[in-house]
C-alpha cells in the first residue's frame, strides 16, 4: 500500500470518531410546555422568538428542560427556562426553600461565568428580593458587569420561581445607555409573563 492510500484509509477510519465527537444538533423546544401549559408565541411585545432548545433531545439532559430566547436587536435579550433539575416536587412559591436554593445556584452560575472571563467587575445593582409579576412572585436580582470582548457595560436580571411542579427562570440582558431602561425591562417582564402564563 502506498503512503497516499494508507493516509486515505486512516482518514476514512477517523471519520466515525469525528462524527461522534461533534455536538448533537440542537432540537427546538415545543411552542407549548405541556406539563405546565406555558405557551411561547413567535412574538412578545416587540421581541421576536429567535431560538429554543429541548435539552433532553439536544444533549441528553431532560433535567435541564427547555429554553426559549426572545430578542430585540441591540436592546434586550430574554431567555425563559423551564426545568426540574431532577427535583421531584417543586412548589409554586418564590419563598420556598427548594426555589430559594435553585435561585442561589443560578446566581452562582452567573458568578462562575464571570470567573471564567465572560464578565468582569460583576456587581449587584438591586436585590436579591421578591418581585411580584402579575399573580406570580419571583426571586430576583439585577447585576451589572463589563463584557470582556468589547468592554461594554451590561445589565443582567435573574428571576426564578416555581410553577406547576417546575422551575421557571428568566434571564434578561441589556446594554447600558441603550434605549432599554429598568422601567422598560419591568414592563417587558410583565408582558412576557402575561403572554406565556395562560
Amino acid at each position: 500500500m502506498t503512503l497516499r492510500l494508507w493516509l486515505a484509509a486512516v482518514a476514512l477510519m477517523a471519520l466515525p470518531c469525528l462524527a461522534l465527537a461533534q455536538a448533537p444538533p440542537r432540537v427546538p423546544a415545543p411552542d407549548t410546555h405541556a406539563p405546565t401549559g406555558l405557551t411561547f408565541p413567535p412574538m412578545i411585545a416587540n421581541a421576536k422568538k429567535v431560538a429554543s432548545t429541548d435539552y433532553g433531545k439536544s444533549g441528553g439532559r431532560p433535567d435541564l428542560g427547555y429554553s426559549w430566547n426572545y430578542g430585540t436587536p441591540g436592546l434586550l435579550s430574554a431567555t425563559v427556562y423551564v426545568y426540574n433539575f431532577g427535583v421531584p416536587a417543586i412548589p409554586s412559591a418564590a419563598g420556598n426553600p427548594v426555589v430559594r436554593a435553585q435561585f442561589e445556584q443560578a446566581y452562582s452560575d452567573i458568578q462562575q461565568m464571570a470567573k471564567y472571563n465572560r464578565y468582569q467587575d460583576l456587581k449587584i445593582v438591586k436585590g436579591p428580593e421578591d418581585c411580584p409579576v402579575g399573580a406570580m412572585v419571583f426571586r430576583c436580582i439585577t447585576l451589572s458587569a463589563t463584557t470582556m470582548t468589547d468592554k461594554k457595560r451590561v445589565f443582567t436580571a435573574l428571576m426564578l420561581s416555581g410553577y406547576r411542579g417546575y422551575f421557571l427562570k428568566l434571564r434578561l440582558d441589556w446594554l447600558e445607555n441603550s434605549a432599554t431602561s429598568e422601567a422598560v425591562v419591568g414592563r417587558f417582564v410583565q408582558t412576557l409573563v402575561g403572554a406565556i402564563v395562560r
